[in-house]
């Protein structure tokens, strides 16, 4: 089971954990919050605004982090 791919849903995108380059949370020049993920297939970064989307983006940047087993010191 170890060597099936891992996904991450994303509103209605589900993407390949290892393609993952980079993901945050940024701040636009309106002030509006959003979370970002770059894959190595594609050449934009995936964007999901704070006030689009049905889930919390903490939340789900935290899930990313226990994905790469990023953790606060």
């Amino acid at each position: 089971m170890r060597d099936l791919p891992q996904f991450i849903k994303l509103d209605e995108e589900r993407i390949n954990v290892e393609e993952i380059v980079s993901y945050g949370l940024a701040v636009d020049e309106d002030e509006d919050r959003y979370l970002y993920v770059t894959v190595k297939t594609c050449e934009d970064a995936f964007e999901y605004y704070e006030d689009d989307v049905d889930f919390d983006l903490d939340e789900k940047i935290a899930e990313l982090d226990d994905m790469f087993l990023v953790s606060k010191l």
